[in-house]
């Protein structure tokens, strides 16, 4: 494994995919894209302020549970979720946000765990974990049907971590800022077929400089997802040093609007993430 794959697979952990799937960055139904804590190196009693970022393509009205568990070692959400009883769950409706108070724990790290669940969140069992959610009608989904986040709080005592800083976006050498909703550009007059279209975020602040538990230099690595609710990327991610993506819309997205998320993620636990939308003609 060279160190550019060893290094996303650090970041975004291990995954399978088939052509049979739609790509990671295509979002297609109820996703938690990423959950940003704003001290992601932290102490025993201090005060971490989590908040989601959660797209559902319904807009319904979620229900969202949070909870803590001490033993992450693993980064699949569902670990954390079976270490949590349902009764220590904060459960509410527009809970996009969570306080945690770090535990006094030896482990390295503090797990918070999100469920964004279309419906209603109530005791049960759902696939091993202590939760079922259930739609308007009553129904209990299946766990493709909701969505579950885990977010690890590092245990420091001394080095810090910033989440990581995006400089700016362009679209088509064009700055694209927050209140700028572009168009598409078209291969021929009648749009039959959509050009490439060039996106660059800038994060070239993203690494910090730091040093490792024996005091030594080193620099932190990072990576920027890409996300859309339509269109193809050419790629899910790529190191934040390298930000340029190509990007095009397909027929099926004709006469639609694409949201889109950019999300840069360093190997310390920082996240950061910017959102824009574009108009297919």
């Amino acid at each position: 494994m060279n160190k550019t794959i060893a290094i996303l697979v650090l970041l975004l952990g291990a995954s399978a995919c088939s052509d049979d799937f739609d790509p990671g960055s295509l979002v297609t139904k109820t996703r938690v894209l990423a959950v940003q804590a704003d001290t992601p190196f932290a102490l025993p009693g201090q005060e971490v302020h989590l908040s989601a970022l959660v797209y559902d393509p319904e807009d319904r009205a979620l229900t969202w549970a949070w909870g803590e568990c001490e033993a992450v070692e693993s980064t699949a959400a569902v670990d954390c979720l079976r270490q949590t009883s349902f009764e220590s769950l904060k459960i509410g409706p527009d809970l996009t946000t969570h306080t945690l108070t770090v535990p006094n724990v030896s482990t390295r790290y503090a797990g918070v765990v999100v469920i964004a669940c279309p419906g209603t969140v109530e005791a049960g069992t759902t696939q091993t974990i202590p939760i079922v959610c259930r739609d308007a009608a009553g129904n209990a989904l299946p766990l493709s049907e909701f969505e579950i986040g885990l977010k690890r709080i590092f245990l420091r005592d001394s080095s810090l971590n910033m989440n990581p800083q995006i400089d700016g976006l362009t679209i088509a050498g064009v700055d694209w800022s927050a209140d700028l909703v572009p168009s598409a550009l078209c291969k021929d007059d009648a749009c039959s077929e959509f050009a490439d279209q060039e996106i660059v975020v800038r994060a070239d602040g993203a690494s910090e400089q730091s040093v490792d538990a024996a005091g030594l230099p080193i620099k932190e690595q990072s990576v920027i997802q890409f996300y859309a609710t339509g269109g193809e990327f050419e790629d899910d991610f790529k190191l934040a040093s390298a930000g340029d993506m190509k990007w095009h819309a397909k027929r099926e997205d004709a006469g639609k609007r694409i949201e889109f998320w950019f999300v840069v993620r360093d190997d310390r636990g920082g996240v950061s993430w910017i959102e824009r939308s574009l108009q297919v003609p």
